[in-house]
């Protein structure tokens, strides 16, 4: 793995390297001109590798999971503090993505207004033999680059309008710490932003083929068709649900289906046998993988979220809620040991109570590790006295830590890595936006366009990767809509969104959040249900407030209620 840097228009972004030459940067002079930088087919190769920089860091952001109901963080100087106690606003805004995704799209901006400058003609003028490969090569390639950026470019859009709501939209490479640029330019509104990342994936989509297996030098982890379509049925779902409809998004739920269905259509993806392998070492050779960031071989992820038993753990862990734990099914089974149904846990049920995690939805397993539970070779103790229970320094203050993401392979004490891939699209994604699109545009079990899936197939297919019994047609609803999500994507970034595009920020993220006390007596245990933590929500929080400093230049109306 190399850590290099790539200097364009005077900024510096640190990149790693991935399989082959995939964001394997090198040192490019500040003092080029644009002419000769996007001139230079190495170069310009490389300002596109600079544009996947900008995207969002999974493993950095996986606090964001304790803004929601999912999480709490135990370092008590972590930014989900200042999201929690509803101190944030215009002023002071902890998530950094206002800078990070417009500088992007200004250097998309850039690579767009200098693609046709790319110069190709040296590797037709070095052909000696009748082998014109590495022309036609490079002229795809200066090619695919395009639908790369927009793709991006679409990708950054996204980012700011699932929090801010509008904002301007951008063909010109403005400036964003030149403050003149910015001066005079119109904020667009959520519809014309939606319809604007649409219509970026639906060019990007006629530039980059849908089947890529004739371009092997085209590196894994780049761009597909099946990422630009994944990106804009995400975008249109956002677009069709109710705070976006309240924004004046005109997009449907039909909309919606028909952006998911394009993607199953390519039959080019399929659910992972295992879930937990998807957040394992070899997720990026998935067939469910989509899109996805390399990490290469890294350890901060095992060595903030490993329980605090093991040595040389730093108790920066991201662990998981009662809220969320609650949130898995039981199984119900026969006299025989066979799955017969499923219902919600419940407290009030002795013997969920006596045993909860017990015969639970093997999501559960995979996501959190809880009492007794063995990781990395070591029985977890979380119980109060137990080898990662409080009152232990740095010890998880709700009674469990985090499973996903997590290689339990890693040697803190050794200091061994292990490959990190982050995904950011998989087909699951799909199928549960398609049944949420499908179930409110046509119902239940309506297929009226003749897409093949209807909302409770698609639902289904999903439990039944890890063998959770159907859902009927009478028990599918928006809220089992919404619950299989939850217990599917938690701590994958994309609860705290869920949430607000449904409108139901208020409802559900201004609760306290309750933690598990576990009391051990000889063999046996006991377990109380307590509050972990106050939060606060509002209505107004559902968009970011746009930083104050924009508001101050532009003079644009700042969100309702900041």
């Amino acid at each position: 793995m190399k850590k290099i840097i790539l200097i364009i228009s005077a900024i510096a972004i640190s990149l790693t390297s991935c399989k082959k030459d995939y964001l394997n940067v090198n040192d490019v002079k500040a003092y080029i001109t644009p002419d000769q930088l996007y001139a230079n087919y190495n170069y310009a190769q490389q300002a596109v590798w600079n544009i996947y920089s900008y995207l969002p860091d999974g493993f950095a952001n996986l606090d964001y999971e304790a803004i929601t109901d999912n999480a709490e963080a135990t370092n008590v100087s972590d930014i989900s503090q200042t999201f929690n106690t509803g101190i944030w606003n215009q002023y002071n805004n902890p998530d950094a993505s206002w800078r990070r995704d417009f500088n992007g799209i200004r250097q998309a901006n850039l690579y767009l207004a200098n693609k046709d400058k790319v110069d190709i003609t040296y590797i037709r003028d070095q052909i000696i033999t009748a082998d014109s490969t590495a022309w036609f090569n490079a002229e795809n390639n200066v090619k695919f680059m395009q639908g790369e950026v927009l793709f991006l470019k679409a990708f950054f859009y996204f980012d700011l309008v699932k929090r801010y709501g509008g904002v301007p939209i951008m063909n010109k490479p403005l400036d964003y710490d030149n403050q003149s640029t910015w001066k005079n330019i119109p904020r667009n509104s959520v519809d014309e932003c939606m319809k604007y990342i649409a219509a970026l994936c639906d060019t990007a989509a006629t530039i980059i083929p849908a089947n890529l297996a004739s371009y092997s030098w085209y590196d894994l982890g780049r761009v597909t068709q099946g990422a630009i379509r994944a990106l804009k049925a995400r975008a249109l779902l956002y677009a069709a649900s109710p705070l976006f409809k309240a924004a004046g998004a005109t997009t449907t739920w039909a909309d919606a289906a028909n952006a998911a269905h394009a993607v199953i259509a390519m039959n080019a993806y399929s659910l992972d046998p295992s879930y937990k392998n998807l957040f394992g070492a070899n997720n990026a050779t998935s067939k469910e993988a989509i899109f996805y960031r390399r990490y290469g071989n890294t350890n901060s992820v095992e060595y903030n979220n490993f329980p605090i038993v093991f040595q040389n753990a730093n108790g920066n862990s991201i662990t998981p809620t009662q809220n969320f734990v609650d949130q898995f099914e039981v199984l119900e089974k026969d006299g025989n040991g066979n799955i017969i149904g499923s219902r919600p846990f419940d407290w009030s049920n002795p013997i969920d109570a006596a045993n909860p995690y017990a015969d639970r939805d093997p999501r559960l397993a995979a996501t959190v590790v809880y009492n007794n539970s063995v990781f990395s070779s070591t029985t977890i103790e979380t119980f109060t006295g137990g080898n990662s229970g409080l009152p232990k320094l740095n010890a998880t203050k709700t009674g469990y830590y985090l499973s996903k993401w997590v290689n339990q392979s890693v040697d803190l004490v050794a200091n061994t890595s292990t490959v990190h891939t982050w995904i950011y699209f998989r087909y699951a994604d799909i199928l549960l936006d398609y049944a949420e699109a499908m179930y409110n545009a046509y119902g239940a079990i309506s297929d009226p366009e003749a897409y093949g899936m209807t909302a409770l197939m698609a639902i289904n297919m999903v439990r039944a990767r890890v063998n959770m019994p159907p859902l009927t047609a009478a028990q599918l609803n928006q809220q089992s809509i919404e619950h299989e999500r939850a217990v599917e994507f938690g701590f994958e970034n994309q609860r705290l969104w869920d949430v607000r595009r449904w409108n139901e920020g208020v409802d559900i993220f201004n609760k306290p959040v309750t933690r598990i006390e576990i009391t051990k007596s000889g063999t046996n245990y006991s377990y109380a249900v307590k509050p972990l933590e106050n939060r606060s929500f509002e209505q107004k929080m559902n968009f970011y407030p746009i930083p104050q400093s924009e508001i101050s230049k532009t003079d644009w109306t700042q969100n309702p209620g900041w």
